[in-house]
């Protein structure tokens, strides 16, 4: 891996925000449609994401945003907590998943600007690793479209393919099967469940031809699960295609659709996956969709303090750290923990941030990763839910907008000479970059 000079002690082709194009049309929505159409018979209300008003829309981005958010939503696995998980202790597998994908993609992006490119490198690559590269950053693309313009605030993250390991969502979207989207987002008011945003994320190194029919595929996808009794659902489908070095972003919303519709569609779309034609019998896979399992409703009473609990979990993987409260369950991470000097504070403007820290041997330099959760996120000895609400708020005050990133400067205490340029996340995670000698 090569660098040039690095500014501020770290690699500028990271730090430099860059450009990328978002086509959410009435054009794009009706060739969608009508390929909808021609697959299930049906039509389906498509149309642009309102929050992009503008049917192709310029959206400034630094990578290592993108790096952020694709470590974060990839690494939603809530299942991951439990001991065991990939033959490892159960934080010592999350907060392994939590960082992989920033790392990964390190070196993919060019230092040229205004448009955001890749390097040359990443195009070359990507023409044998078309499937999992352009799918990466399908999600990426996607969390920063849903964070940054469609959420209104920060909310909880999960990979549908794990969903029912999630005290919140699991109860109603439990039967789902193997097929349904990629993730959820949602918030809650104390125990109630209020939004919930379905996504579905494709990506391609094909074109926009191949992006419309990924795009039908993903309405298909994003109407299997049920509407949430109480709960304002959205279904949004984004798409990525890589078209030389350039990134661009394609975002579509579905409409809430009648019963019959919803379940027909996702009916088809489950034979489809199962290989089984109309008129055949029904497969006898156990990932067959039911009605009855799609329209399992969630019980507000059903919320549980679980939920702040894994999402607590989840923060303390991110960072590094052993949990809080000691439990059995999380004894092996926290020996692990204790056996490296791996967890570092970065002092941002008045907040602080505890921070695992990688580092890479670019041969003869060290890239130094660091990635970490603010303080005002991570449960302390007596607290109650108040201080820790009260805590999270006091974060949020500042910042440029309620579910935005933040671009500052910070130092590290174990490195105080050294100057970070550290982005943050308005769910209280941070990820800096620096250069060594």
């Amino acid at each position: 891996m090569a660098f040039s000079s690095s500014v501020g002690g770290q690699p500028p082709a990271l730090s430099t925000p860059g450009t990328y194009e978002v086509e959410s049309s009435w054009k794009l929505a009706d060739l969608v449609k009508d390929a909808v159409f021609h697959k299930t018979g049906r039509m389906v209300d498509i149309r642009p994401v309102p929050e992009l008003e503008d049917e192709l829309t310029s959206r400034s981005v630094r990578p290592m945003e993108l790096l952020l958010g694709l470590g974060k939503t990839t690494s939603a696995l809530p299942g991951l907590h439990q001991a065991g998980a990939a033959g490892l202790p159960g934080l010592t597998a999350l907060r392994t998943a939590s960082r992989w994908a920033i790392i990964r993609y390190l070196w993919a992006f060019a230092e040229a600007r205004p448009d955001l490119r890749l390097s040359a490198l990443t195009s070359q690559v990507r023409n044998h690793q078309r499937s999992l590269f352009s799918e990466h950053f399908g999600i990426a693309i996607a969390t920063d479209l849903v964070e940054q313009l469609i959420l209104t605030e920060p909310a909880r993250v999960v990979d549908a393919d794990a969903v029912n390991y999630d005290a919140v969502l699991g109860p109603a979207m439990e039967g789902l099967g193997s097929h349904k989207p990629d993730y959820f987002w949602y918030n809650m008011r104390g125990r109630d469940l209020t939004d919930v945003v379905v996504l579905e994320a494709k990506g391609n190194s094909s074109g926009r031809r191949m992006t419309i029919l990924q795009l039908a595929r993903g309405v298909q996808q994003v109407l299997v699960p049920k509407a949430v009794p109480g709960a304002s659902m959205r279904r949004i489908v984004i798409g990525a295609c890589l078209a030389g070095r350039r990134i661009k972003g394609f975002a579509l919303e579905v409409g809430e659709p009648d019963d019959e519709t919803r379940g027909e569609i996702a009916a088809a779309f489950a034979m489809e996956e199962a290989g089984v034609r109309p008129g055949y019998n029904e497969p006898e896979s156990g990932d067959w969709v039911s009605e009855d399992a799609l329209a399992t409703p969630v019980s507000r009473d059903e919320v549980v303090r679980e939920a702040q609990d894994l999402d607590r979990a989840r923060l303390f993987a991110f960072a590094g750290l052993p949990p809080e409260p000691a439990g059995p369950l999380f004894e092996a991470d926290r020996q692990a923990a204790n056996a490296l000097d791996i967890v570092d504070v970065v002092d941002v403007n008045e907040t602080s941030f505890r921070c695992e820290t990688s580092l890479i041997n670019l041969g003869g330099r060290y890239l130094s990763v660091r990635t970490g959760v603010a303080e005002g996120f991570l449960s302390m000895s007596g607290d109650t839910e108040a201080d820790f609400e009260r805590r999270r708020a006091l974060y949020t005050e500042g910042r440029p907008g309620r579910n935005s990133y933040a671009f500052r400067a910070g130092r590290s205490r174990s490195r105080p000479q050294e100057e970070l340029s550290v982005v943050t996340s308005a769910d209280g995670c941070m990820l800096s970059l620096s250069m060594l000698n």
